[in-house]
C-alpha cells in the first residue's frame, strides 16, 4: 500500500532537487570612469552561501530559506570579488531534464554596486532544477 502524499508546499533541499549554481567570472573591463567596484562579501553570521572560482567570488541567500516549490521567492546575489567591475548580474533557474525554465521572470534590483536582489522566483514544480548566476562587464560574460 502506498502512502498518501502530504499536499501543499514541500521544502526545497539541494539534495532534493539536485540544485546546481554556478557562478561566472568575468572577461572585459569598462573604462575607469564607468566602471563600479566589487562589493565585500558579508560576514558569516549574515548566512550567504559562497560560490568561489580561482578569480571569483559570489554570496548568495534565498528568502524564505529553505526553498519550497510552488512559493514565490528572491535572492539576494553580491559579486564580492572579479578581476573585473561587476555592471550587471542575472539569475536564471532551468530544468534540463524538461528543457524549460521557470513560469515567471524574475525582477532585479541593484541594492548597492554588485549587490543585486531578485525577486519573483518560483521553483513551479518539484524536481532537478539548475540556477546560474551570470556575472557581466558592459555586455560580456566570461564563464558559467
Amino acid at each position: 500500500r502506498r502512502t498518501p502524499r502530504r499536499m501543499g508546499p514541500r521544502p526545497v533541499t539541494a539534495a532534493r532537487l539536485g540544485l546546481a549554481i554556478w557562478g561566472a567570472a568575468l572577461v572585459a573591463a569598462l573604462p575607469a570612469a564607468r566602471a563600479q567596484t566589487a562589493t565585500a562579501c558579508p560576514p558569516a553570521e549574515q548566512a550567504y552561501e559562497r560560490l568561489t572560482a580561482s578569480d571569483t567570488e559570489v554570496a548568495y541567500r534565498w528568502d524564505p530559506a529553505p526553498l519550497k516549490v510552488g512559493r514565490f521567492f528572491s535572492a539576494d546575489v553580491i559579486a564580492c570579488r572579479s578581476p573585473t567591475p561587476v555592471t550587471r548580474v542575472s539569475l536564471e533557474a532551468t530544468m534540463p531534464a524538461h528543457g524549460h525554465g521557470m513560469n515567471y521572470r524574475p525582477k532585479v534590483v541593484e541594492v548597492a554596486p554588485g549587490h543585486y536582489r531578485f525577486s519573483g522566483l518560483m521553483l513551479h514544480m518539484p524536481g532537478r532544477w539548475q540556477i546560474t548566476v551570470d556575472l557581466y562587464d558592459g555586455t560580456r560574460l566570461v564563464r558559467r
